[in-house]
Protein backbone atom coordinates (compact mmCIF):
# COMPACT_ATOMS: atom_id res chain seq x y z
CA UNK A 1 0.00 0.00 0.00
CA UNK A 2 3.33 2.46 1.11
CA UNK A 3 4.52 1.73 -2.42
CA UNK A 4 1.38 2.53 -4.38
CA UNK A 5 0.60 5.81 -2.23
CA UNK A 6 4.37 6.82 -3.38
CA UNK A 7 3.70 6.33 -6.58
CA UNK A 8 0.46 7.13 -7.34
CA UNK A 9 0.17 10.14 -5.23
CA UNK A 10 -2.62 12.96 -6.56
CA UNK A 11 -5.44 14.77 -6.26
CA UNK A 12 -8.27 12.91 -7.98
CA UNK A 13 -9.71 15.42 -10.86
CA UNK A 14 -13.34 15.68 -11.90
CA UNK A 15 -13.83 14.54 -15.61
CA UNK A 16 -14.60 17.84 -17.47
CA UNK A 17 -16.64 17.73 -20.81
CA UNK A 18 -14.44 15.79 -23.44
CA UNK A 19 -16.01 17.46 -26.31
CA UNK A 20 -15.49 21.27 -26.06
CA UNK A 21 -12.23 22.68 -27.04
CA UNK A 22 -9.96 24.78 -24.41
CA UNK A 23 -12.01 27.83 -22.70
CA UNK A 24 -10.63 30.90 -21.81
CA UNK A 25 -11.18 30.18 -18.51
CA UNK A 26 -8.98 26.75 -18.25
CA UNK A 27 -6.35 28.52 -19.83
CA UNK A 28 -6.36 31.14 -17.44
CA UNK A 29 -6.50 29.02 -14.88
CA UNK A 30 -3.45 27.38 -16.15
CA UNK A 31 -1.59 30.23 -16.31
CA UNK A 32 -1.93 31.07 -12.97
CA UNK A 33 -1.23 27.85 -11.51
CA UNK A 34 1.67 28.36 -13.20
CA UNK A 35 2.30 31.23 -11.50
CA UNK A 36 1.90 30.06 -8.38
CA UNK A 37 4.06 26.97 -8.77
CA UNK A 38 7.78 27.60 -10.20
CA UNK A 39 8.00 28.05 -13.86
CA UNK A 40 8.30 24.69 -15.56
CA UNK A 41 12.02 25.29 -17.03
CA UNK A 42 13.30 25.26 -20.28
CA UNK A 43 15.57 22.28 -21.34
CA UNK A 44 17.57 22.75 -24.08
CA UNK A 45 18.79 25.77 -26.26
CA UNK A 46 15.79 25.11 -29.13
CA UNK A 47 18.14 28.02 -31.56
CA UNK A 48 21.35 25.44 -31.00
CA UNK A 49 19.49 22.68 -31.50
CA UNK A 50 17.94 23.57 -34.59
CA UNK A 51 21.13 23.96 -36.16
CA UNK A 52 22.66 20.53 -35.03
CA UNK A 53 19.33 18.47 -35.84
CA UNK A 54 18.66 17.40 -38.91
CA UNK A 55 15.33 16.14 -37.81
CA UNK A 56 14.29 19.36 -36.52
CA UNK A 57 16.01 21.26 -39.48
CA UNK A 58 13.75 19.22 -41.98
CA UNK A 59 10.93 19.61 -40.40
CA UNK A 60 11.29 23.38 -39.73
CA UNK A 61 11.85 23.96 -43.44
CA UNK A 62 8.97 21.93 -44.31
CA UNK A 63 6.79 24.01 -42.08
CA UNK A 64 8.18 27.11 -43.74
CA UNK A 65 7.34 26.00 -46.74
CA UNK A 66 4.12 24.41 -46.33
CA UNK A 67 2.46 25.95 -43.00
CA UNK A 68 0.28 24.53 -41.40
CA UNK A 69 -1.44 22.11 -38.11
CA UNK A 70 0.38 18.42 -39.07
CA UNK A 71 3.86 20.56 -39.87
CA UNK A 72 3.30 22.30 -36.41
CA UNK A 73 2.84 18.50 -34.97
CA UNK A 74 6.10 17.36 -36.80
CA UNK A 75 8.26 20.26 -35.20
CA UNK A 76 6.43 20.22 -31.93
CA UNK A 77 7.23 16.26 -31.83
CA UNK A 78 10.33 16.38 -32.67
CA UNK A 79 11.55 19.32 -30.21
CA UNK A 80 9.45 17.06 -27.66
CA UNK A 81 11.96 13.99 -28.48
CA UNK A 82 14.64 16.51 -27.64
CA UNK A 83 13.84 17.71 -24.44
CA UNK A 84 13.07 20.71 -25.53
CA UNK A 85 9.11 20.45 -23.60
CA UNK A 86 8.46 24.88 -24.11
CA UNK A 87 9.21 24.52 -28.08
CA UNK A 88 7.10 21.81 -28.72
CA UNK A 89 4.10 23.40 -26.20
CA UNK A 90 4.76 26.16 -28.77
CA UNK A 91 4.20 24.41 -32.06
CA UNK A 92 1.13 21.97 -30.07
CA UNK A 93 -0.66 24.70 -28.88
CA UNK A 94 -0.23 26.56 -32.54
CA UNK A 95 -1.68 23.56 -34.50
CA UNK A 96 -4.70 23.36 -31.86
CA UNK A 97 -5.00 26.78 -32.94
CA UNK A 98 -5.20 26.10 -36.45
CA UNK A 99 -7.24 23.09 -36.02
CA UNK A 100 -9.14 23.03 -32.97
CA UNK A 101 -10.20 19.44 -33.01
CA UNK A 102 -6.82 17.82 -34.32
CA UNK A 103 -6.38 14.82 -31.45
CA UNK A 104 -3.06 14.84 -32.26
CA UNK A 105 -2.00 18.42 -31.04
CA UNK A 106 -4.72 17.83 -27.45
CA UNK A 107 -2.59 14.65 -27.12
CA UNK A 108 0.69 16.51 -27.74
CA UNK A 109 -0.36 18.92 -25.05
CA UNK A 110 -1.14 16.66 -22.46
CA UNK A 111 1.82 15.15 -22.75
CA UNK A 112 3.89 17.94 -22.16
CA UNK A 113 2.09 18.97 -19.30
CA UNK A 114 2.51 15.50 -18.10
CA UNK A 115 6.27 16.01 -18.63
CA UNK A 116 6.16 19.09 -16.74
CA UNK A 117 4.98 17.71 -13.54
CA UNK A 118 1.18 19.06 -13.81
CA UNK A 119 -0.74 15.92 -14.41
CA UNK A 120 -4.22 18.13 -13.53
CA UNK A 121 -3.58 20.81 -16.33
CA UNK A 122 -3.03 17.88 -19.04
CA UNK A 123 -6.50 15.68 -18.23
CA UNK A 124 -8.83 18.00 -20.30
CA UNK A 125 -6.35 18.01 -23.50
CA UNK A 126 -5.87 14.25 -23.36
CA UNK A 127 -9.91 13.71 -22.76
CA UNK A 128 -10.56 15.99 -26.03
CA UNK A 129 -7.68 13.77 -27.80
CA UNK A 130 -9.86 10.73 -27.37
CA UNK A 131 -13.37 12.55 -28.24
CA UNK A 132 -11.82 13.83 -31.23
CA UNK A 133 -10.17 10.66 -31.94
CA UNK A 134 -12.03 7.74 -29.98
CA UNK A 135 -10.05 4.82 -32.53
CA UNK A 136 -6.24 6.39 -31.38
CA UNK A 137 -4.90 4.01 -29.19
CA UNK A 138 -2.11 6.37 -28.65
CA UNK A 139 -4.70 8.71 -27.63
CA UNK A 140 -6.36 6.11 -24.77
CA UNK A 141 -2.56 5.37 -23.37
CA UNK A 142 -1.77 9.13 -23.21
CA UNK A 143 -5.13 9.58 -21.51
CA UNK A 144 -4.11 6.29 -19.11
CA UNK A 145 -0.77 7.71 -18.32
CA UNK A 146 -2.15 11.32 -16.90
CA UNK A 147 -4.77 8.98 -15.11
CA UNK A 148 -2.02 6.72 -13.44
CA UNK A 149 -0.15 10.14 -12.41
CA UNK A 150 -3.36 11.14 -10.45
CA UNK A 151 -3.61 7.97 -8.76
CA UNK A 152 -6.77 7.76 -10.62
CA UNK A 153 -6.00 3.90 -11.22
CA UNK A 154 -9.00 2.01 -12.47
CA UNK A 155 -9.69 4.88 -14.64
CA UNK A 156 -5.95 4.27 -15.74
CA UNK A 157 -6.67 0.83 -16.16
CA UNK A 158 -9.55 1.17 -18.05
CA UNK A 159 -7.83 3.88 -21.06
CA UNK A 160 -5.19 1.40 -21.25
CA UNK A 161 -7.58 -1.43 -21.90
CA UNK A 162 -9.14 0.27 -24.44
CA UNK A 163 -6.04 1.45 -26.44
CA UNK A 164 -4.85 -2.68 -25.73
CA UNK A 165 -8.31 -3.64 -27.88
CA UNK A 166 -7.31 -0.75 -30.51
CA UNK A 167 -3.83 -1.90 -30.70
CA UNK A 168 -3.75 -5.37 -29.23
CA UNK A 169 0.29 -6.16 -30.16
CA UNK A 170 1.46 -2.78 -28.86
CA UNK A 171 4.10 -3.57 -26.19
CA UNK A 172 4.04 0.18 -24.23
CA UNK A 173 0.38 -0.65 -24.12
CA UNK A 174 1.23 -3.82 -22.07
CA UNK A 175 4.08 -2.44 -20.37
CA UNK A 176 1.65 0.45 -18.99
CA UNK A 177 -1.03 -2.20 -17.71
CA UNK A 178 2.35 -3.81 -16.34
CA UNK A 179 2.87 -0.43 -14.27
CA UNK A 180 -0.64 -0.47 -13.35
CA UNK A 181 -0.82 -4.05 -11.95
CA UNK A 182 1.80 -3.39 -9.85
CA UNK A 183 0.52 0.37 -8.19
CA UNK A 184 -2.65 -1.81 -7.61
CA UNK A 185 -0.19 -4.48 -5.55
CA UNK A 186 -0.99 -7.31 -7.95
CA UNK A 187 2.60 -8.53 -8.94
CA UNK A 188 1.44 -11.95 -10.69
CA UNK A 189 -0.82 -9.51 -13.32
CA UNK A 190 2.37 -7.02 -13.28
CA UNK A 191 4.69 -10.08 -14.61
CA UNK A 192 2.59 -11.59 -16.71
CA UNK A 193 1.91 -8.48 -18.89
CA UNK A 194 5.70 -7.05 -18.58
CA UNK A 195 6.20 -10.54 -20.30
CA UNK A 196 3.62 -9.97 -22.90
CA UNK A 197 5.47 -6.88 -23.60
CA UNK A 198 8.97 -8.19 -23.93
CA UNK A 199 7.42 -10.78 -26.00
CA UNK A 200 6.79 -8.29 -28.65
CA UNK A 201 9.89 -5.80 -28.14
CA UNK A 202 12.51 -7.62 -26.40
CA UNK A 203 14.42 -4.72 -26.18
CA UNK A 204 11.71 -2.34 -24.51
CA UNK A 205 13.78 -1.36 -22.12
CA UNK A 206 10.96 0.56 -19.92
CA UNK A 207 9.09 -2.99 -19.71
CA UNK A 208 12.15 -4.06 -18.93
CA UNK A 209 12.42 -1.94 -16.10
CA UNK A 210 8.48 -1.98 -15.07
CA UNK A 211 9.07 -6.03 -14.53
CA UNK A 212 11.89 -5.74 -12.04
CA UNK A 213 9.46 -3.43 -10.23
CA UNK A 214 6.73 -6.04 -10.11
CA UNK A 215 9.88 -8.81 -9.37
CA UNK A 216 10.83 -6.71 -6.32
CA UNK A 217 6.83 -6.29 -5.39
CA UNK A 218 7.38 -9.95 -5.30
CA UNK A 219 9.92 -10.04 -3.23
CA UNK A 220 11.76 -12.04 -5.64
CA UNK A 221 14.77 -9.26 -5.51
CA UNK A 222 17.35 -11.53 -7.84
CA UNK A 223 15.46 -11.38 -10.49
CA UNK A 224 14.78 -7.54 -10.24
CA UNK A 225 18.51 -7.20 -9.64
CA UNK A 226 19.06 -9.11 -12.99
CA UNK A 227 16.06 -7.18 -15.09
CA UNK A 228 17.33 -3.55 -13.80
CA UNK A 229 20.49 -4.49 -14.83
CA UNK A 230 19.66 -5.82 -18.25
CA UNK A 231 17.58 -3.24 -19.49
CA UNK A 232 20.55 -0.69 -20.10
CA UNK A 233 18.93 2.33 -19.02
CA UNK A 234 20.62 3.24 -16.17
CA UNK A 235 18.46 6.10 -15.23
CA UNK A 236 15.26 4.67 -15.18
CA UNK A 237 17.02 1.58 -13.33
CA UNK A 238 18.11 4.38 -10.66
CA UNK A 239 14.76 5.87 -10.33
CA UNK A 240 13.41 2.57 -9.93
CA UNK A 241 15.72 1.72 -7.34
CA UNK A 242 14.56 4.70 -5.72
CA UNK A 243 10.90 3.51 -5.69
CA UNK A 244 11.74 0.25 -4.30
CA UNK A 245 13.85 1.81 -1.32
CA UNK A 246 10.96 3.84 -0.39
CA UNK A 247 9.31 1.23 -0.06
CA UNK A 248 11.17 -0.51 1.97
CA UNK A 249 11.79 2.91 4.10
CA UNK A 250 15.24 2.98 3.46
CA UNK A 251 14.73 6.39 2.54
CA UNK A 252 18.44 8.12 2.44
CA UNK A 253 19.33 4.82 -0.09
CA UNK A 254 16.24 6.15 -1.90
CA UNK A 255 17.27 9.70 -1.74
CA UNK A 256 20.63 8.53 -3.55
CA UNK A 257 19.22 6.34 -6.22
CA UNK A 258 16.78 9.36 -6.91
CA UNK A 259 19.60 12.38 -7.01
CA UNK A 260 21.82 10.17 -9.36
CA UNK A 261 18.71 9.34 -11.72
CA UNK A 262 18.04 13.18 -11.81
CA UNK A 263 22.25 13.76 -12.81
CA UNK A 264 21.54 11.42 -15.48
CA UNK A 265 18.86 12.90 -16.89
CA UNK A 266 18.46 16.77 -15.53
CA UNK A 267 15.31 17.56 -17.26
CA UNK A 268 13.41 14.50 -14.87
CA UNK A 269 11.69 16.88 -12.77
CA UNK A 270 10.34 13.63 -10.78
CA UNK A 271 13.46 12.30 -9.91
CA UNK A 272 14.62 15.49 -8.46
CA UNK A 273 11.06 15.49 -6.71
CA UNK A 274 11.25 11.81 -4.92
CA UNK A 275 14.88 12.97 -3.89
CA UNK A 276 13.79 15.66 -1.76
CA UNK A 277 11.20 13.38 -0.94
CA UNK A 278 13.39 11.00 0.08
CA UNK A 279 15.81 13.16 1.79
CA UNK A 280 12.92 14.55 4.09
CA UNK A 281 11.84 11.32 4.80
CA UNK A 282 15.38 9.98 6.21
CA UNK A 283 15.93 13.44 7.71
CA UNK A 284 12.49 13.06 9.85
CA UNK A 285 14.33 9.24 10.85
CA UNK A 286 16.83 10.40 11.80
CA UNK A 287 19.32 8.23 9.10
CA UNK A 288 22.50 9.01 7.96
CA UNK A 289 22.95 9.72 3.97
CA UNK A 290 25.77 7.68 2.82
CA UNK A 291 27.40 6.94 -0.51
CA UNK A 292 26.98 5.33 -3.83
CA UNK A 293 23.46 3.24 -4.56
CA UNK A 294 23.39 -0.36 -3.54
CA UNK A 295 20.63 -3.02 -4.47
CA UNK A 296 21.14 -6.70 -3.61
CA UNK A 297 24.72 -5.94 -2.17
CA UNK A 298 25.77 -4.80 -5.75
CA UNK A 299 26.71 -1.06 -6.90
CA UNK A 300 24.34 -0.06 -9.49
CA UNK A 301 26.15 1.63 -12.58
CA UNK A 302 25.69 5.80 -13.15
CA UNK A 303 26.84 5.31 -17.41
CA UNK A 304 24.65 7.98 -19.01
CA UNK A 305 21.13 6.52 -19.95
CA UNK A 306 17.72 8.08 -20.10
CA UNK A 307 13.76 6.37 -20.46
CA UNK A 308 10.65 6.38 -18.57
CA UNK A 309 10.86 3.63 -15.62
CA UNK A 310 6.83 3.59 -15.19
CA UNK A 311 4.06 4.99 -17.75
CA UNK A 312 5.02 4.76 -21.81
CA UNK A 313 3.77 6.64 -24.92
CA UNK A 314 3.62 5.47 -28.38
CA UNK A 315 5.45 7.14 -30.88
CA UNK A 316 3.79 9.98 -32.27
CA UNK A 317 1.73 9.10 -35.04
CA UNK A 318 0.80 11.57 -37.47
CA UNK A 319 -2.24 10.91 -40.23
Amino acid sequence: MLLVLLLSAGCAARIAPAGTSGSVEEYAAKLRELGVRARPIATGNAGTVEAQDPRLSAALLDLSLRPGPDRHRRVAARFHELGILDAAHDHYSRARQLAPADAAAHEGLARIWRDWGFPHLALGDAQRSVYYAPGRASAHNTLGTILTRLGRLADARRAYERARTLDPGAAYVLSNLCYVSFLEGRPADAIASCRAALDVDPGFAAARNNLALAYAAAKKNDLAQQEFAASGDEAAALYNVGIVRLAEKQYAKASEAFEAAHDHRPSWTAARERAIQARALAAAQGEAMGSGVIFGGQSIGTDSGEGLSSENDSRPQFP
